[in-house]
Parts: C-alpha cells; structure tokens; sequence
C-alpha cells in the first residue's frame, strides 16, 4: 500500500513538472515569437544556402556563444573543451607558456600585469602595463581575457609573437618568446627588515593551493624567522578563486565577516572566516590591478580593522563568476552574484580608496609604496 501510495506520488509530481516545463516553452515562444523565427530562418538558410558546410556541433556552440555574448558582461563566457582545460591549468598553477598575468580593463585591453620574474615573457622585455595588440599577428581587438591567455599557451618549445603597445613610450613592439613549462608558486616570502622583524608575502593569484603557501610562509617567518610585523602586497593580483579568498581571511580574521553575495532574485549570503587568528600587526598593499578576490580580502582586512591599506585605488570589480561544467567537456563562465565588503560597501566599477594613497613614479624604481607600509608597521610596533 505504501508503495503505491508513493508511486502514485512520483506520478503526481512528474506530472506536475512536465505541466510547468511545457506552459514555460509556451510562454517562452509565444513571447519571443519573432526572434525564434528569425532563429528558425537563419538556420534554414545556413544548412540549404551556404556555400560552406558546418556540422551541428559547431552551430550549437555558436548560439551558446551568442547567448553568453548578448549579456554584454566581459566576465561571462562560453568556453570551449580546450578553453576550458585552459582555466582549470591555470587555476592549478602549472602549463606551458610565456609567465604573464592579463587582466581586461573597462575599455576592453588586455593589459599586461607583472611578468613573472625568470619566465621567457619577463626576460624578453616584456614589462607590467604593456597593451597586448597581436598574438601571432592575430589582432586582440573583441578579445576576451580567457581566449588571449588560450592563444598564449601552448607546447614548450614552441614560439609565440607578442606584439604590445607601450604607452609610456608611444611605441609598439613585437616580442618573439619561447615558450616554456610555467610552474607558478602563488606566493613570494621574505623578511625585509631583519632589525624590525618585518615580514613579506606577496600573493600574485589566488589559486588552488594559495591558502596553504601562504599559511606554511607564515609558519617559516613566525616560528623560524621570528617576525613580529607583516606586509602582504596584493598589488598587481587580478584575484581568482572565490572561495580561496575566505580561506585566506580566515588565517588572519577571528570568525569575523569576510563578504556578503547577492543574486539576481535577492538572495543573500553571508561568509565569515575560520578561527584561527594570525595576530601580529598587518599592512595590506594595493593598486589599480588588484581586483576581485583581491579586493574581497583587502576589504575584510580593512573593515574589520585587521588591516590599513597602502597604495593606489583598486581595480573595482565586485562580481562572482560561477562556473558551470557542459556535458561537452565545455563549460559556461557566468557573473551570478555581486558582493559586498563587510561594511556593506558595493565597489563594482568603483574599487577601493586606500587608507594611504601612494603612488610609485614610473620611471623610477623606488618603491614608495612598500617603504610607507614599512613605516606603518615600525609605528606598530614600538
């Protein structure tokens, strides 16, 4: 009895469901009667009048494309198997390439963001704010982010022509590079001021691996190097993994808030970091090329007066980007959330202003930024 009872149940339900998916489809064409047709009519047209063939596959990828293109967001993309593996390579911090960061800024160039030191891009030349024009003579211009970095990888061995327009110069230039097996530690250690016991991290992305670097760094300087004070420079760091963010709040926060998220119907949530407090005096440094997870974690920091930030305003990118696996191998990039800081603060499109503005001239390489964070922490600690 019981078990027809629940049958019956299971019935009811998928009846129910497949009521509402049909009255959806209905709406669904009903309301956008024209451009299905104009859909219909394309498609006729391709497959019985073009001169060039094109398999099904091809031509279902492209509408996906197309959809993901009407958004009108530079952070949502349909990406390909290959652009796919790409991203998850590069969030797991090992690939072949030339060693540089990209990042898109609003006018839609690819902008060069610190060449990692000893890579073939950094030795080439290639310098932190190049405009990236041509890859392999292929113009950049329409090109998203993830689609330059795929066109850059490739096999060791292997060459690739990087032409970049410099504007401190007026001038563009081609870079012939080899490219080689770029293995990427997210984090750069050291202690700075041996007198003052004055740490260094420096976080240049935030990948799968990044929380743990940063906690065994930590380690190594308190426990073996003794320091008392510490500058973590997230300078030039375009950001990354969301969730790898609030792990890295969560060394130096106690529980605290890190952000808020909110979606397109209103839902919100909330996420706090771990307990398990780092509780020595902290500077943070910035500037325009720190974005997202960046300016989620500067943010916590500061809001939660962990933190004094140093350096010039931030990037100003307050969106998440979710990332949904296609039975093709493929996957849909999707902006599905804005956040907020701790305070409530909204800084899409509008960054965050540092506790101290600083700015490093350009042609010299005296680092204002980072002496003003050392002077901060020495204040600290007397």
């Amino acid at each position: 009895m019981k078990k027809h009872s629940f049958l019956k149940g299971l019935s009811v339900f998928f009846s129910i469901v497949g009521v509402l998916f049909v009255s959806g489809l209905i709406y669904i064409i009903v309301t956008n009667a024209a451009g299905l047709s104009t859909f219909i009519s394309v498609l006729g047209l391709v497959k019985t009048q073009s001169l060039y063939d094109i398999d099904n596959s091809r031509i279902f990828e492209g509408a996906a494309s197309g959809i993901v293109s009407s958004l009108n967001d530079p952070y949502s993309q349909y990406l390909d198997k290959e652009t796919y593996e790409d991203l998850k390579i590069r969030v797991e911090g090992t690939f072949g390439g030339i060693g540089v960061y990209v990042l898109q800024d609003e006018e839609g160039h690819l902008k060069i963001v610190s060449p990692i030191k000893g890579t073939p891009a950094y030795k080439a030349g290639i310098k932190d704010g190049d405009i990236i024009t041509k890859i392999n003579g292929e113009s950049t211009v329409g090109m998203n982010q993830d689609d330059a970095v795929h066109l850059m990888r490739g096999d060791p061995g292997t060459q690739l022509t990087l032409s970049v327009y410099r504007d401190s110069e007026k001038k563009e230039y081609d870079f012939p590079i080899i490219r080689e097996i770029i293995n990427v530690p997210s984090v750069e250690a050291k202690v700075i001021d041996s007198a003052q016991k004055i740490g260094y991290i420096s976080l240049n992305q935030f990948a799968s691996r990044s929380a743990e670097e940063i906690k065994t760094s930590l380690n190594d300087l308190i426990e073996n190097k003794g320091i008392q004070g510490l500058i973590l420079d997230l300078r030039n760091n375009g950001g990354g993994d969301f969730d790898v963010a609030i792990k890295i709040a969560g060394i130096f926060l106690d529980g605290d808030k890190v952000v808020s998220v909110a979606d397109s119907k209103g839902n919100k949530e909330e996420f706090r970091a771990d307990a398990g407090k780092v509780d020595i005096p902290m500077v943070v440094l910035v500037n325009e090329n720190s974005a997202s997870a960046s300016e989620i974690l500067a943010a916590a920091l500061r809001d939660n007066e962990r933190a004094v930030l140093v350096g010039k305003k931030t990037f100003g990118k307050g969106l998440v980007q979710t990332v949904f696996p296609l039975r093709n191998g493929g996957a849909l990039k999707l902006t599905t959330q804005k956040y907020y800081t701790p305070d409530g603060v909204d800084i899409n499109e509008v960054g965050i202003t540092p506790d101290y503005v600083v700015e490093n001239k350009v042609d010299s390489s005296e680092d204002l930024q980072l002496q003003k964070a050392i002077s901060l922490i020495k204040k600290q600690l007397y």
